[in-house]
């Protein structure tokens, strides 16, 4: 067993715009080379450099995985540039020539670093299974996709690097986060002893970092989690965090009335409202309910 891994750097047309050929190409050359010593940091090796993009070969599959994540961290300490990198990473019996590893193990790979955004660490549910439990507990389950060429579906996970934060990852199901209705004029927001009015333009961050408007203390909670924005008469929350946002519609006769909704990287639109819950479900023991509606 290999895991292949490849971390493609994001960002780079825009950084030849910003600082001209010669200081951008000089950036990203000293980027793939720290790149590339943290690989072998983990006892990883690099196989090749293609333009703005690292292909490695590690035998344990936990090594990748934290060298995935010191990677981003590094990365993240030079994020003023405005360079991301994206990272994909898969783990399955993988045959070579000249020690250049080739066939479906490769190619699954190159395509899980695809489907990653900047900044993002995804990984196979090969490569899944074969992590520690402890590092399992810092994935969480992304989604089934078809890769060309495959009759079945691979379930893809997703890393989560950044645990200076402290965020605790739940896991969780899906839910369809769109409902929409008639506008309203107003809508009244109330977590613990704290309420407010949200009228047209007022837009809200939710989370535990101090920066937040609407501070909400659990530590399922990213430090930016959510922005709340309430616009003609529609109530729109958008999701940005690690382990989702879940909400619980008011009651009524319409389809999405009394359900249950999970919400993660997507967009709930709505003219009624429901109760929020940030990084774990809406129950009776969670204390940090957020009530939004029309009063």
């Amino acid at each position: 067993m290999m895991t292949i891994l490849f971390a493609d750097v994001a960002g780079s047309v825009k950084l030849y715009s910003d600082l001209g050929d010669t200081r951008a190409h000089r950036y990203i050359v000293d980027m793939l080379q720290s790149m590339s010593s943290l690989v072998e940091h983990h006892e990883g090796r690099i196989i090749e450099t293609i333009g703005d993009e690292i292909m490695c070969a590690f035998e344990d599959v936990n090594h990748a995985f934290n060298a995935a994540c010191r990677i981003q961290e590094h990365i993240l300490s030079k994020r003023e540039s405005g360079i991301n990198v994206r990272i994909g990473f898969n783990c399955d019996l993988t045959n070579e020539e000249n020690g250049h590893p080739y066939g479906s193990a490769v190619n699954t790979a190159a395509r899980v670093v695809a489907i990653a955004k900047a900044g993002q660490i995804m990984l196979t549910d090969h490569a899944y299974q074969s992590l520690t439990e402890q590092n399992k507990l810092r994935t969480r389950h992304f989604r089934n996709l078809f890769f060309k060429g495959k009759n079945t579906p691979d379930t893809i996970h997703q890393a989560s690097w950044d645990q200076g934060g402290e965020t605790h990852l739940v896991k969780a199901g899906a839910g369809k986060p769109v409902e929409r209705r008639n506008p309203v004029n107003h809508m009244h927001l109330r977590y613990n002893e704290t309420e407010s009015m949200l009228v047209d333009g007022t837009e809200l961050l939710m989370g535990r970092g101090e920066q937040c408007d609407l501070k909400v203390d659990t530590e399922n909670a990213s430090r930016i989690h959510a922005t709340l924005k309430f616009s003609e008469g529609k109530l729109i929350l958008a999701d940005r965090s690690t382990n989702g946002t879940f909400i619980k519609t008011r009651e009524g006769r319409r389809s999405t009335d009394n359900s249950e909704l999970f919400l993660h990287h997507d967009e709930w639109i709505t003219v009624c409202g429901g109760v929020v819950s940030l990084g774990k479900t809406v129950s009776g023991d969670n204390n940090n309910l957020i009530f939004i509606g029309c009063f």
